[in-house]
């Protein structure tokens, strides 16, 4: 029997994708404010229009990985970026750029729950899997932050040609994945029981990652714009992130070890414990630099291997499509609302303003968590 290489053109991919949504997440608004002279509030729907379009097209795409196959679904997502990327050099104004990266990422989010559902379909050492993704995902951040981050600082015109080059690589993508033999999902023994089917329950266990998430990037969405204000290089987006991702990456195979011992919910408590004293810090803090160190703590890995570990544990592998789209959907919408709320803070208020606001979502979602999950615990799959 052929063995497929699309597994393989799955975590690949990951890299590209994580370049491409830091470039898109962290440069985009910064763009339209340089390039369009839109205001902070509609340079900031640069980020928050595709992170609302990832909110629905993750949430589709993702309870139809068992009926279209791994290898379709991965194919369109990855055509989707193609289209994205491609929008996006041949820009002709703010408003069209955000109508079309945000039409896009209605298809290019199908990528991220299918190569979710195929590393946690069959149960066991899930942990360790993801973790394998997280490091290809923290290469592409890493890139992503330290080019990007240099091209940006050298000219605005960059961030097109990036988003060019980077369709590029996910056009290489797609034709290795349609010409992969196609993949079959097996379920094991341990997640066939019916254990939590209800997707009212992930979206309970998903709750406290959502208030978490949506501080942590709305900040970051809003993070050139805030450097920009107090007269810091917005390169400083990249290169913390760069710093971040590396130290995430050289975290990331024990992050996968310690969540397959303690369980994703226990995990999550942690670090959303970090996340609020990671922005308290940053709110607190008399000098910039304070700030770009703080938001170069390697915390993300945790919580988004957190979080899969949590809903994968709690639920039978066949549900992992629909539960892996709701998760990635929550990224979504949980990025539009931050993004949203810290651009209209930015604008309203003033920058000093934005880490607070991160204050209050983490501590919410640290709150959420205290209660959600330690009355409910959930079954751990067994190793």
């Amino acid at each position: 029997m052929e063995v497929s290489a699309l597994p393989r053109t799955l975590l690949t991919a990951s890299a590209v994708e994580a370049f491409f949504l830091l470039v898109m997440l962290g440069y985009g608004p910064l763009y339209l404010h340089v390039a369009w002279h839109a205001d902070d509030f509609v340079a900031s729907l640069a980020a928050a229009g595709p992170s609302l379009a990832t909110f629905f097209g993750s949430t589709f795409w993702g309870h139809r990985v068992r009926a279209g196959g791994v290898r379709r679904v991965a194919s369109i997502g990855l055509l989707g970026y193609v289209a994205l990327g491609l929008w996006v050099f041949f820009d002709p104004g703010a408003i069209f750029y955000i109508v079309g990266v945000t039409a896009a990422t209605l298809v290019s989010s199908a990528l991220a729950p299918v190569t979710l559902t195929y590393l946690t379909h069959e149960g066991g050492d899930m942990g360790r899997r993801l973790a394998a993704r997280m490091k290809w995902q923290s290469s592409g951040w890493m890139t992503g932050g330290l080019l990007g981050g240099w091209l940006v600082s050298v000219s605005h015109r960059a961030f097109p040609t990036m988003m060019l080059v980077l369709a590029a690589f996910m056009a290489t993508e797609a034709i290795l994945a349609i010409k992969a033999a196609p993949v079959a999902l097996r379920f094991s023994s341990d997640q066939t029981g019916p254990i939590q089917r209800s997707h009212w329950m992930t979206v309970l266990l998903v709750v406290p990652f959502f208030l978490a998430y949506a501080g942590n990037e709305g900040f970051f969405i809003n993070f050139s714009l805030y450097l920009h204000a107090v007269h810091v290089t917005p390169a400083w987006v990249g290169w913390s992130s760069s710093i971040s991702t590396g130290l995430g990456w050289a975290l990331a195979g024990s992050i996968g070890r310690w969540t397959d011992r303690i369980g994703g919910k226990t995990l999550l408590l942690g670090v959303l414990v970090g996340y609020v004293v990671m922005y308290l810090t940053m709110s607190l803090a008399s000098s910039q630099m304070v700030v770009i160190v703080a938001f170069s703590l390697p915390l993300y890995p945790f919580l988004n291997i957190g979080i899969q570990r949590a809903v994968a544990e709690s639920l039978p592998g066949h549900e992992h499509g629909g539960a892996m789209g709701i998760i990635n959907g929550a990224t979504g919408l949980a990025t539009f609302g931050g993004g949203a709320l810290m651009g209209g803070v930015d604008s309203l208020f003033g920058s000093q303003f934005i880490p607070w606001t991160a204050v209050g979502l983490v501590t919410a979602g640290l709150l959420a968590a205290t209660g959600l999950y330690r009355r409910n615990p959930g079954p751990v799959a067994a190793d």
